[in-house]
């Protein structure tokens, strides 16, 4: 059910530095030699919170502190956040930039591990101001790779690609092959959780041998997750478990407590896609244990859930129910909103199998509050970067315009000087009297320029209203669907087999609302896209649909003399799209179709798109207009295109968009 992929980051002291090289600074050799014969990570940090309690001077204390953070972090988080919170303060006090920026990276790793990812990030750009100071490219880029993995638990991919790619090319640039592995896992992580899963593989399969050539174990384990998860995906699950428990073999012989309770719940993740639940449950219940032992409380909730979900497909609805609460405790606990949303959704069918029907609408309702206020969040912070992009250019272009009237005011003094000049020289005058003619040509090429800047920054405004116009509808077909679909399982037995296919289904649905929301932004950035293009998405989203809401079959028919090379302006392929979503959504909420169908075709020199069903039709003059219908229509106007929408009732609807060639 929930499963967890693993990201890799940059030491927080010298990258890479090993075990030697990290104490050197700090301890005597006599000490080096007593970590070597050390057996376990209980007696590394005993050790280092001797040394500790025998440090004479601030920078010794300083570089103790890190180490105790660094290695406290797969053992207890909140132990070393303490650790580098202490740190941060001994580091100030030697005002030193070096000092203080690894203080400030060592607790950001912390606060990551930990999901504090707001504090994680605040952190990371700290150290990474520090280090710009000390003109230390290595750990700059460091620094901006660990940002990126930031922005990747924070499922910001795109910010995430920006900081790997500027990372990578520094990397590969100097040479250094082990700094650049790292990047290359993380990006093929990015692959993996956009479910590219072939790319991904080809990557990550590259990133394990390197790993495994250079005797990296723990890495290697890590990367062997991940391709594991790949193959999982691909329900090729008899190589998912190989390789998983290839990895959970090396991070036991590593003695890695924390990864290794991961590791079990990515095996009962597995186990229970199988349906194999008891099998699930030993290697859970093992995953507890560890993760109870290290004070992993996100893993320790991951496991909780899949529990859950194996003693609910036991059919042991109480035992899972009780499972499902310590989860959703846990999961509220540490903020995490978007695993409540799940649990409330997971738990509604539990609640109906144990005949307490109040009880699973009241979960269906807060998943559906929850999931809502997680969208409006998501939109608000979509508006909110868009407009301050917006205002930064306003403000270019106020500086540019502020530049063009000083350059005016030096352009009429100096043609006043050369006029005062040439009065007495009537040859020059006619010289003096074209140069400044062609200086005024110039300036008024300028204004131009500044106009045309200025126009472009209205546009922008334009485009950004009919943004948030798009997410609004965009949603509302989405959530639709939802709906449709919950309320259709409330005439299944939630007993039967197909009950938990049917969940998945709309889990997996409700996740493509966001991913829709960034289509949008991409498309509305990407300048022109081709109907080829268009076309793949309108049949995605058929697809889709088709998967949430049974018994209903979608057609998609495109007629093969059409260019797929055809290309349009981004934004008038989103007005096409939208009236598509609409026109289906309608027909969901209103028909009760059994059939619908989309098809293309050339018509002249445009094309024509049909969207037609086969449920109970209606009489336009008899039905009250509402948003649905008065925006598409006002998109297939700004289209220049034409709208017609024929119906009788009990004859079905057809929706047609005429599309003239421009």
């Amino acid at each position: 059910m929930l499963e967890k992929f693993f990201l890799t980051y940059f030491p927080p002291n010298q990258l890479f530095m090993n075990s030697f090289y990290r104490f050197l600074g700090v301890f005597s050799i006599l000490l080096y030699t007593q970590f070597l014969s050390a057996q376990t990570t209980s007696e590394l940090l005993d050790s280092l919170k001797t040394e500790l309690s025998k440090a004479k001077t601030a920078n010794d204390r300083s570089l103790i502190l890190s180490e105790l953070t660094w290695y406290y972090v797969p053992v207890s988080q909140d132990t070393a956040i303490l650790f580098g919170e202490e740190n941060i303060k001994v580091a100030k006090s030697l005002d030193d930039a070096a000092v203080l920026s690894q203080a400030y990276s060592d607790l950001a790793y912390a606060n990551m591990e930990k999901g504090e990812l707001i504090e994680a990030k605040k952190n990371y750009q700290e150290a990474l101001k520090l280090r710009y100071q000390t003109g230390d490219s290595t750990k700059i880029y460091g620094t901006i790779t660990n940002l990126g993995s930031v922005y990747q638990r924070d499922f910001q991919s795109d910010s995430a690609m920006v900081n790997y790619l500027k990372a990578l090319s520094f990397f590969e640039r100097t040479g250094n092959e082990r700094n650049a592995d790292f990047v290359r896992n993380n990006i093929g992580v990015i692959y993996l959780e956009m479910r590219n899963y072939p790319k991904a593989l080809e990557i990550l399969q590259k990133v394990a041998e390197y790993r495994k050539a250079q005797n990296v174990d723990y890495l290697y384990a890590s990367t062997l997750t991940n391709i594991a998860s790949i193959y999982k995906n691909l329900k090729d699950y008899q190589n998912s478990e190989k390789t998983y428990l290839e990895a959970l073999q090396i991070f036991i012989e590593e003695g890695d407590d924390y990864y290794t309770a991961t590791t079990y719940n990515n095996l009962a993740t597995l186990y229970n896609a199988q349906k194999y639940s008891k099998l699930a449950i030993s290697f859970a219940e093992k995953g507890l244990e560890l993760a109870a032992q290290v004070g992993a409380d996100y893993d320790y909730a991951l496991l909780e859930s899949n529990l859950a979900q194996s003693y609910h497909d036991l059919k042991d609805y109480p035992q899972s129910r009780e499972f499902y609460l310590r989860a959703l405790s846990h999961f509220k606990a540490q903020n995490a909103e978007d695993d409540i949303a799940t649990m409330y959704l997971l738990m509604s069918p539990v609640y109906a199998a144990l005949g307490m029907p109040d009880s699973s609408a009241y979960y269906t309702q807060a998943y559906s509050d929850l999931n809502k206020k997680l969208t409006e969040q998501e939109i608000q912070q979509l508006t909110s970067d868009l407009e301050a992009r917006y205002q930064s250019e306003q403000k270019d272009a106020a500086i540019s315009r502020q530049r063009l009237e000083l350059r005016n005011k030096n352009f009429q003094l100096y043609g006043s000087l050369v006029l005062a000049v040439v009065l007495g020289v009537v040859g020059y005058l006619l010289y003096s009297q074209q140069k400044l003619k062609n200086r005024q040509l110039a300036q008024e090429g300028e204004l131009k320029i500044a106009l045309a800047q200025i126009e472009t920054q209205n546009k922008l405004q334009e485009q950004r209203m009919l943004i948030s116009r798009d997410l609004h509808d965009n949603i509302g077909a989405q959530l639709t669907f939802i709906i449709s679909a919950i309320e259709n399982l409330k005439y299944f037995d939630p007993i039967k087999d197909t009950l938990s296919h049917r969940y998945d289904s709309i889990a997996d649905f409700t996740k493509q609302t966001i991913t829709e929301l960034r289509d949008t932004i991409w498309a509305m950035n990407s300048g022109q896209i081709t109907l080829g293009q268009l076309s793949a998405r309108i049949s995605d989203y058929l697809e889709r649909a088709g998967v949430s809401t049974r018994g209903i079959t979608f057609d998609f028919d495109i007629e093969k003399s059409l260019d797929p090379n055809f290309s349009m302006v981004s934004s008038e392929g989103i007005q096409i799209y939208r009236i598509v979503q609409e026109a289906i959504q309608n027909a969901l909420k209103y028909a009760y179709p059994s059939q619908i169908t989309v098809a293309v075709a050339q018509i002249g020199k445009g094309f024509q798109l049909v969207v037609k069903d086969d449920g109970t039709g209606f009489e336009e003059s008899q039905v009250k207009a509402g948003n649905g219908l008065y925006n598409m229509r006002k998109r297939a106007e700004e289209l220049g295109g034409k709208l017609e929408i024929q119906s009788k009732t009990g004859k079905g609807t057809y929706v047609t968009l005429l599309i003239p060639k421009k």
